[in-house]
């Protein structure tokens, strides 16, 4: 569907093109900043349009890159990343199959890292159980699962009281 563009509309595509060919993006960002340049809706619709059949916008592509960097970097939990990735209107085929792509062991993983450091902060004249009950509160705002959370501490925080 190629539709002609003013050259108003050109200009704002080129700056959209470049925006992103510098890092991954979801139409729903493409279309906020669009609309922060000055664009109409029915202009952000076109560029995004356009965008999208020219593969500078492929919601898969950017549910993947966003997964991996919120898992690996940030080292959020996989209920914030999709609370993240719904409210920027990514499909949830695409989150579920972002989220498959990363392993049970390096998700483990990161959520014992992530505990660790965050158990070492606690000081030692606190009880067990109110460090435990920290951890659990911290844990759970990073978006981890309370299942994943209850098994992690019973593997790895027995009792020290």
């Amino acid at each position: 569907m190629v539709q002609n563009l003013t050259e108003e509309e050109m200009s704002l595509l080129a700056r959209a093109e470049r925006y992103c060919a510098n890092e991954e993006q979801c139409r729903t960002s493409v279309r906020k900043k669009l609309c922060d340049w000055g664009a109409t809706p029915n202009t952000s619709t076109k560029i995004v349009n356009r965008l999208i059949d020219q593969g500078y916008i492929d919601e898969r592509r950017y549910a993947r890159a966003y997964v991996a960097s919120k898992l690996r970097n940030q080292k959020w939990g996989r209920l914030k990343v999709i609370y993240q990735l719904r409210s920027k209107q990514v499909p949830p085929k695409f989150i579920t199959e972002a989220l498959a792509e990363i392993p049970d062991e390096e998700y483990r993983n990161i959520l014992i890292d992530v505990a660790k450091t965050k158990w070492d902060t606690y000081p030692g004249t606190e009880t067990y159980s109110k460090r435990r009950s920290k951890l659990i509160t911290f844990l759970a705002s990073r978006g981890y699962e309370s299942p994943e959370i209850q098994a992690m501490i019973a593997e790895n925080y027995n009792n020290e009281d």
